[in-house]
């Protein structure tokens, strides 16, 4: 089973693989990305793209201009795709930079490449919807309508590496082969509808005349469907009241609870916190807590029976807002499923384990905010 997935854990293995299914694409590339950042990796997508398209390839590149918040506040600060921001665009990056200071870099760099997004915009067999504010955080590339890869990785250095702290980053995309997989995938997207019984997409999405949320309830179902082990690793983990009364209920069946968050998240790190200290006070500090020194970027539940990988966070503005995409699995021992937990338990134990409640700290004040901007 799953003989068709490969999983691809970070950057150093999703760009690659990226790349090399659009030198070898021979008809189309279809992607769709909330975050293509003008910088060293931005250029090495975006470059073979318009190599792809010289040789004839019908590329189609939709990136959501919410993203451009993100894009100009940290990091490079700088969007490969969306150059001009409006006024209330820059009084919310303003406010980001000033919240979270030590996220970009200082000045701006030229990465040689000032003249690429020219010829991409206009170039015949490049199909651009760029202007559109989708709030759409899924990720996704199509290759030739034979090749899926989807997950929780955008287009920028610090996922294929480390940020500008030098925080390593963590995450994961996942390749599936196969046009039936692909057709799968696509009759989800446009009719709501899952056609495989050993996977199924969970989405929320608002294109083509649909306004779908369905990601909270399948986390919750997930979470209430558990019965003997509950993995959960968010870089955004917020106390969404549902989802915690889950939590406390799996606990109270006896089920085995591992939670992962960032020591220190690029943003909203009180909020995650504020929820951690809750959940271990509830369960009498007998949850497996994780900060992870890494920037965990992965969305990931784990149970005895599902996994549940993608683009969803625990959050307000995850589940009610944002457009996600996430697949879940069966739990079953695989090629696929024993790399997923060979990296799990990396990553744990490159983690520091909370074991007190009373010894989580985080600002009150902010974690309020936080939570009501989430």
């Amino acid at each position: 089973m799953y003989k068709d997935f490969k999983l691809l854990v970070d950057g150093k293995q999703a760009f690659p693989q990226i790349l090399k299914r659009i030198d070898e694409a021979k008809k189309s590339i279809k992607i769709n990305m909330f975050i293509f950042r003008y910088d060293n990796i931005g250029c090495k997508i975006a470059n073979p793209l318009y190599l792809a398209a010289n040789r004839g390839v019908k590329v189609y590149l939709s990136m959501d201009k919410y993203g451009v918040i993100l894009e100009s506040a940290e990091e490079s600060k700088q969007s490969f795709f969306h150059k001009k921001v409006s006024l209330f665009d820059k009084l919310q990056i303003l406010t980001l930079r000033l919240g979270y200071p030590t996220l970009s870099e200082k000045g701006y760099k030229s990465y040689g490449y000032e003249d690429l997004l020219e010829k991409i915009s206009n170039h015949p067999n490049i199909s651009l919807d760029i202007d559109r504010v989708k709030k759409d955080h899924s990720k996704y590339y199509i290759f030739d309508d034979e090749i899926l890869i989807f997950g929780g990785i955008n287009v920028e250095d610090k996922e294929n590496g480390s940020d500008v702290t030098g925080r390593l980053y963590q995450d994961y995309m996942i390749e599936v082969s196969g046009s039936n997989h692909v057709s799968n995938f696509i009759y989800k997207l446009n009719n709501n509808v899952n056609l495989n019984k050993d996977y199924y997409y969970g989405m929320n999405y608002k294109e083509n005349g649909s306004n779908i949320f369905e990601m909270k309830d399948l986390y919750i179902d997930l979470i209430n469907e558990s019965n003997e082990k509950l993995i959960i690793i968010m870089p955004y983990f917020h106390d969404v009241k549902e989802v915690t009364k889950a939590i406390i209920n799996a606990y109270k069946r006896g089920v085995e609870i591992t939670l992962m968050v960032p020591k220190l998240a690029n943003f909203q790190s009180s909020a995650n916190h504020r929820c951690m200290k809750k959940l271990m006070k509830l369960t009498d500090n007998n949850i497996n807590l994780y900060f992870s020194n890494k920037m965990v970027h992965t969305k990931l539940i784990v149970t005895e029976k599902i996994i549940s990988l993608g683009s969803t966070n625990i959050a307000n503005k995850s589940f009610n807002v944002l457009s996600e995409l996430n697949i879940f699995m069966k739990n079953v021992e695989c090629e696929f499923s024993n790399e997923l937990f060979s990296s799990i338990d990396e990553n744990i134990s490159l983690s520091e384990k909370v074991t007190d409640f009373k010894s989580i700290k985080y600002n009150k004040f902010v974690a309020f905010l936080e939570g009501k901007l989430s």
